[in-house]
């Protein structure tokens, strides 16, 4: 039998090779697992880590090349639209098509970067390169929302493949009921806006914007390109806009041809002489004959009439787009050869009607009725909060905020404050800031909107709601709405021939802020001393520090626009005054908004006071209705409303918040000459 060497072999130096057992082979497997358990998040995080410096290094790195490249070439810029530069050496920076593809670094006119781009399992964004955030992929962060794109996921508000002059473009349909809840409600450039049609090609997008921004007469006929709407779009809303860069788009501005037949009449109404008659010659919105190209234009009669279906045109109302107002068309009619009557908006139930031949009421050169301006914007821009609807729209990366320690002046025209009413009697716990729109509020919290930026850097602002829950030394009733003046109604009555009596008002249609004692309609005579009364007026709600960033203000008392271009107001004021308590102008903290200025117009669904005079007469003060109709009333007419304005000093620094409805700024007061 063959001897076994294997067992127990001693090697040369006598001693035994001895193999692992299983259990020692097992231990040490576990031994292993437990040091790789330990070490694997170690060493992952040391490459992840080092990955995201590299990553951000490349963010910061292309943010400067992209900031030398635009100083070095800013007219040699080859791009997408106004604000956008491609990269051609850069891949990662390539914008391809209607969406980022790798990522895209967009400069605005002033300089100002926004950065979004992807590079493996990060995505990056900033807005300057101090201030560059790293994202892992699968943040809430990290994902691009095109707004075109989120806006046609809501099915049942859009209608697909429409034509409209020469293009195929979704169209936005909804109806009055529906417009809270529809997701179409965008915040851009100190504005909410609307979003009409998305072109299926480009995606470029038509907005309007949610409410009148003013009241004005159209113009001295209804040609568009000599109006004075056209010339306030472009002059005063264009300029407001503070550099946003919006695209050129085309409006229609074909005659709509009516018939005569009435439809449907209110020749009675107070505000005179409404038709919705017969159409009879229209042109389908596919078929356009001429049509303008702008930066800035208003809704066309085939925007309105195709809101509320897409493709079939309804012009008896019921869409998402009526705000219950009076507001200019740029579509002229024609009946009877008369080319100074528009198509408006009816405030009761948002038809498109005609004024009654016979009446001034409908002339494009009498009374003001609301301006929506409506533009063209780009299709690349993101969401970067907000859900959609009008009270929480979505908010653009585009949207540039001012910083914390900036001065006023840093703000856009259109963004909201908070001003401190910490003194002021009445309680309140919420605000209205535009129709349909309110919000919790406190009185040391009080929204006022920016009207204007001033050359020498201090800025003016009206607030957002009117004044609501007055004393009754103010108000006669309803705790909110106030007479210009008071003389115990001897004037603003029929008599026993309905002929209007207006003695014992005479020649109080000024910004009277004179006066002593307490506040009495007898002794302080006029709305102006209530706002300014340094005793126990409107003035005196404001906290210390507010009063502190008040600047006192000269308000010019011209006329009222009736039958004016807007800016001929100052130059041209009219009117003729019987003694010199007319003054053409006062010193004074707080006045009103004006005629023709930006939000002077139906925003609150409320009658309000404006500041100016009315023309040849000595007993009447313009107003705006709460259909945006804009005219001159009695002063001492009781049903109007107050809405002060006042002017911020150019020291008054912006503390937090980004100047929306829902995110007001927080102001401070800042050193006086620094």
């Amino acid at each position: 039998m063959k001897k076994n060497t294997n067992i127990n072999r001693k090697d040369k130096n006598n001693s035994y090779q001895k193999g692992f057992t299983l259990i020692e082979l097992l231990a040490v497997i576990v031994i292993l697992a437990i040091i790789a358990l330990i070490s694997t998040p170690v060493i992952l995080g040391v490459i992840d880590k080092a990955r995201r410096k590299s990553f951000e290094d490349s963010a910061y790195g292309i943010f400067d090349a992209g900031r030398q490249y635009y100083i070095e070439q800013m007219t040699q810029i080859e791009g997408v639209g106004d604000n956008t530069i491609v990269f051609p050496e850069a891949e990662e920076l390539k914008f391809s098509g209607s969406r980022p593809d790798g990522g895209f670094l967009k400069v605005n006119s002033d300089g100002y970067m926004y950065l979004y781009m992807y590079n493996g399992e990060y995505c990056a964004k900033g807005e300057s390169t101090s201030n560059v955030e790293v994202y892992r992929k699968e943040s809430a962060d990290c994902e691009i929302k095109l707004v075109a794109d989120e806006l046609l996921k809501d099915e049942k508000h859009i209608k697909k493949n429409v034509k409209v002059n020469g293009k195929t473009v979704d169209k936005v349909i909804g109806t009055k009921a529906e417009k809270n809840h529809m997701k179409n409600y965008v915040w851009y450039a100190g504005q909410l806006w609307q979003v009409l049609e998305i072109d299926q090609q480009t995606k470029q997008m038509k907005m309007v914007t949610a409410q009148s921004i003013t009241s004005i007469p159209y113009g001295s006929s209804s040609d568009w390109n000599i109006s004075w709407a056209k010339k306030w779009l472009n002059e005063v809303f264009f300029s407001s806009l503070d550099g946003e860069a919006l695209e050129n788009g085309m409006f229609c501005h074909d005659t709509v041809e009516v018939s005569g037949n009435v439809i449907t009449s209110d020749a009675s109404s107070a505000n005179g002489g409404h038709q919705i008659l017969e159409v009879n010659g229209h042109t389908p919105i596919d078929q356009c004959q001429n049509i303008t190209e702008e930066k800035v234009g208003l809704i066309t009669f085939e925007d309105y009439a195709y809101t509320l279906y897409g493709d079939k045109a309804e012009y008896q109302g019921g869409s998402f787009l009526n705000e219950g107002e009076f507001t200019w068309t740029l579509t002229p009619y024609r009946n009877g050869g008369r080319m100074d009557q528009m198509w408006i908006e009816w405030y009761s139930n948002g038809y498109l009607t005609v004024k009654n031949n016979t009446s001034d009421w409908g002339k494009t050169n009498t009374y003001g009725h609301g301006i929506r301006p409506v533009v063209y914007i780009s299709s690349d821009l993101i969401a970067k909060s907000g859900n959609g609807t009008k009270k929480d729209p979505y908010v653009l990366m585009e949207e540039r905020f001012a910083s914390s320690g900036s001065n006023i002046g840093s703000v856009k025209v259109g963004d909201y404050v908070y001003l401190e009413e910490s003194n002021n009697p009445n309680t309140f716990t919420s605000e209205t800031v535009a129709s349909g729109i309110s919000y919790s509020s406190s009185k040391d919290n009080v929204r006022y909107r920016v009207v204007k930026k001033n050359v020498d850097g201090s800025v003016k602002v009206e607030r957002a709601d009117v004044l609501r829950n007055l004393p009754n030394s103010v108000t006669i009733g309803s705790k909110m709405y106030v007479p210009f003046y008071y003389n115990s109604r001897d004037c603003y009555y029929k008599d026993s021939n309905n002929q209007w009596i207006t003695e014992g008002c005479e020649n109080h249609n000024i910004f009277h802020t004179q006066g002593s004692g307490d506040y009495e309609y007898q002794k302080s005579m006029n709305l102006g001393y209530f706002l300014n009364n340094e005793q126990n007026g409107f003035y005196t709600w404001y906290s210390e520090d507010t009063k502190d960033m008040l600047e006192k203000t000269t308000w010019n008392l011209v006329t009222g626009g009736y039958g004016k271009d807007y800016s001929n107001l100052d130059t041209n004021p009219g009117g003729s005054y019987p003694n010199s308590t007319n003054d053409k102008t006062v010193e004074a903290y707080v006045g009103l908004p004006f005629w023709g200025e930006m939000y002077s117009g139906n925003d609150l669904n409320t009658n309000y006071w404006l500041m100016n005079r009315w023309q040849d007469s000595s007993t009447r003060v313009s107003y705006i209705l709460s259909d945006g109709y804009a005219s001159g009333y009695h002063v001492s007419d009781p049903w109007m409303a107050v809405r002060p304005v006042v002017t911020l000093k150019s020291t008054v620094l912006v503390s937090e918040g980004k100047g929306t409805m829902k995110e007001p700024y927080q102001l401070k007061k800042g050193i006086q000459g620094a």
